[in-house]
């Protein structure tokens, strides 16, 4: 959490530019909108809470910290739904809160570096999705295994424990593979993509 000394903003100096300044406005939040709505459409399509989406979208294209209740009008949702995404969004590592000096309210801004934000998301989606499934193909296949030691070899428990064990060793394959794109330090990332792929030139 972090606490900030909160600036006014400067007005307008005069009626043009202030009518300039509504245009220009308005034709942001127009665009912040559709933005807004394809990230949710897209989160929805990847097994995310569509409304968590587009709270994520609004935090990280808006230039400035925005709070519960400014979330809760751009987007036409409840205070239940935005306390509920805001603190899975926290639990992700994508938002962070803060505190204005002088104002009560929480506000909550978005990492805006695309790379950290990218390997927070593959690193959060691995734990709650490929690492559980890495620990029950470890566990089935040992079940296996001491089946085989009670039982002896038979086809069926061979063939089972064969491919449990090729599927384990794909994605273990892709654990560390995942672990050298996706490195803590982004100067260690590869020159993926200044290899020259015949035909892609």
């Amino acid at each position: 959490m972090v606490d900030l000394k909160l600036e006014p903003e400067a007005p307008p100096s005069g009626p043009g530019e202030a009518e300039a300044s509504r245009l220009s406005d308005q034709r942001l939040q127009e665009l912040q909108e559709r933005f807004v709505l394809h990230w949710g459409e897209m989160a929805d399509a990847w097994g995310i809470n569509r409304t968590m989406g587009q709270i994520h979208a609004l935090l990280y294209i808006h230039p400035a910290p925005l709070s519960a209740e400014e979330i809760m009008e751009r987007l036409k949702i409840s205070r239940g739904n935005a306390s509920m995404n805001l603190r899975s969004l926290e639990d992700w590592g994508l938002i962070q809160r803060i505190h204005y000096t002088g104002d009560r309210r929480e506000y909550f801004k978005s990492l805006t570096d695309v790379w950290e934000m990218c390997r927070t998301v593959v690193q959060e989606r691995k734990r709650r999705e490929f690492d559980p499934t890495l620990r029950s193909l470890r566990q089935f296949i040992d079940e296996a295994h001491s089946a085989q030691r009670v039982e002896g070899e038979t086809p069926g428990i061979a063939l089972y424990s064969d491919r449990l064990t090729a599927l384990l060793n794909l994605l273990q394959l892709l654990d560390r593979a995942c672990e050298r794109v996706l490195p803590a330090n982004r100067n260690d990332l590869p020159r993926l993509l200044e290899v020259d792929v015949a035909g892609l030139e």
